[in-house]
Formats: structure tokens, C-alpha cells, sequence
């Protein structure tokens, strides 16, 4: 099969938003700022209500130990020393958010240090993503947000200036989740639309997204692959005895990887195929663990 058969590429086009609802003077521009100010106050109290309600479950911690360097990463700039700490918790309809902080650094001793917040169902499929981030060609832009809808993936990088804004609408098929930059959440995701078969392989898309330079800011890649599921394996990972679902994934371009989730459909390791018995921690590995539930 020919590559552009097996990946699509699709550019993030910049948006311009009505320049009249913006910043015009006339009725509609008022009722349109009205309109965002009490939205914006309904989405603080909700945000309020939930924080005041919610639940502890669970607080944990990733980490990347791949080689000697600790770099994970097929596309330039690599990451390097990632450490990934979270908490996780239940809202009051049963979905889950987990609010953390990603350190590392890209490319090396170039370091950045990133809070993100995942919205997640019950069952651990990701629904939205927020990293408050800024894109490296975009300096007006951020938080970086994402919505993993039934078939679309829709992202925006905001910006002060809305003609700056880069948006991203992607349809997508069965499974679909980040591959780079790497997203253990994300990563988690796809294997709860997989059937626990072995032999029996599930289709899967996991996209790409590289920030080549200032005249392509983002640029995305798409690859369809497929998930195969291993069977259960009893593994060791921060300080706890897990009886792990294990899965084979193969997307075009990559070594086929390992991924271990536990009975809940949280990721416990994702690792290269060609390593994962040579390390009890290879890969990006869940280091830290406590929890009220699991």
C-alpha cells in the first residue's frame, strides 16, 4: 500500500472571527458581549460547584525511562526526562478529571513546565483535553484545548487576537487518540473500544501533531492502525500488584508497541515492543500511585 494511502495529512487553518461581533458598535455586538459575559459567569459557577462536590480517587505520576537518555519520540524535538503528576477526580455525574502537571524537556535542557486537565467518562475514554500551553510559533496563543467527539476530533489553540486562533476539525473513525505528543489518557482511550479477544484486532487512528516552523505552525498527521488484545498479565508498578489487560498496537512508520491499562482502563505502561521485557519501567511507566478506589 502507498503511504498517502495510509496517512492523511491535514493543516490547522487560521480562523477569522466576525470582526462586526467583535468589536462593532451596534446592537448585535452588544448582545453578543452580554451573551459571553453571562456564559462565562455560568461556566465559573458550574467549575465552582463541581470543585465544592467532587471526589478524591486517585493521585499518580508518569514517567519516561526509554535508553540512556530518557528521550521518547519519532519526531525532532525529541521529549526528554518527562514527569507527568496528576490527580484524579469524580465529579456529581459519575465523569472523572484529572488535573496535573507536565515537566520535561524539548529539545534537551530546554525545559517547560505545562498544567493540563482531562475530562474523562466513567469508563476512562477521554472527552476533552485543556493543556495551558502555548503554541511555540503562536506566542498569542493558549490554553491549548481539544474535544474527542463520537467522530471528530475539534481542537483550538486560542489567542488573544481571534485572527490568530488555529483550529483543527478531523473526522475520525472507530478508536482515535494522540500518538505525539505523547498522552497517556489519550493513550488509555483507545483500548476501551477494544474487544478483549485475543487474536481479534480493532481499528485504530492515533494522531500526529509536529509545530515545524513559523510559516506551518501545526501540522497533523493521521495513521490508521489497529489494536490486538494479549490477554491478562500480572505486573508490578508503583508499589502495587496489577492484574493488567495487555495490548499489541501497530500504527505505519513505528515499532509495534505494548500498552498495560488496569481493570479501570487507566494506563499503566506504553512501551515499545521491541523493549518491553527488557525493562520493569521502559517507556512511559506509572512511577507513583495512591488511591481510595482502585
Amino acid at each position: 500500500m502507498q503511504l498517502p494511502a495510509i496517512i492523511s495529512r491535514t493543516k490547522w487553518m487560521l480562523v477569522a472571527a466576525s470582526v462586526f461581533l467583535l468589536t462593532g458598535n451596534g446592537p448585535a455586538s452588544i448582545q453578543q458581549r452580554v451573551a459571553s459575559a453571562e456564559l462565562a459567569r455560568t461556566a465559573a459557577t458550574v467549575a465552582s460547584q463541581e470543585k465544592e462536590s467532587r471526589t478524591f480517587v486517585a493521585r499518580g505520576e508518569y514517567q519516561v525511562v526509554q535508553g540512556n537518555d530518557d528521550a521518547i519520540g519519532t519526531y525532532a524535538p525529541d521529549i526528554y526526562d518527562l514527569h507527568e503528576s496528576w490527580t484524579l477526580w469524580r465529579l456529581p455525574d459519575g465523569s472523572l478529571e484529572a488535573q496535573g502537571e507536565r515537566i520535561y524537556e524539548s529539545p534537551k535542557y530546554e525545559r517547560h513546565d505545562d498544567r493540563f486537565s482531562v475530562r474523562l467518562s466513567p469508563d476512562f475514554r477521554a472527552l476533552s483535553m485543556i493543556e495551558f500551553r502555548k503554541l511555540r510559533w503562536r506566542p498569542d496563543s493558549g490554553p491549548l484545548s481539544c474535544e474527542f467527539r463520537p467522530a471528530e476530533l475539534v481542537c483550538t489553540s486560542g489567542a488573544r487576537d481571534p485572527n490568530n486562533a488555529v483550529n483543527l476539525n478531523l473526522p475520525m473513525r472507530s478508536a482515535y487518540g494522540f500518538l505525539w505528543p505523547i498522552s497517556a489518557f489519550s493513550l488509555s482511550t483507545i483500548t476501551r473500544r477494544a474487544e478483549k479477544i485475543p487474536g481479534k484486532l480493532t481499528p485504530v487512528q492515533l494522531v500526529t501533531v509536529e509545530e515545524p516552523s513559523r510559516e506551518d505552525p501545526v501540522f497533523v498527521s493521521t495513521l490508521d492502525g489497529h489494536l490486538g488484545y494479549l490477554g491478562q498479565e500480572e505486573i508490578t508498578l508503583a508499589g502495587k500488584k496489577w492484574t493488567a489487560d495487555k495490548f499489541e498496537l501497530k500504527v505505519p512508520l513505528h515499532l509495534p508497541f505494548v500498552i498495560w491499562t488496569s481493570p479501570e482502563g487507566m494506563l499503566l505502561r506504553f512501551v515499545p515492543e521491541s523493549t518491553a521485557e527488557t525493562a520493569a519501567e521502559g517507556g512511559l511507566t506509572l512511577v507513583n500511585f495512591t488511591s481510595s478506589e482502585f
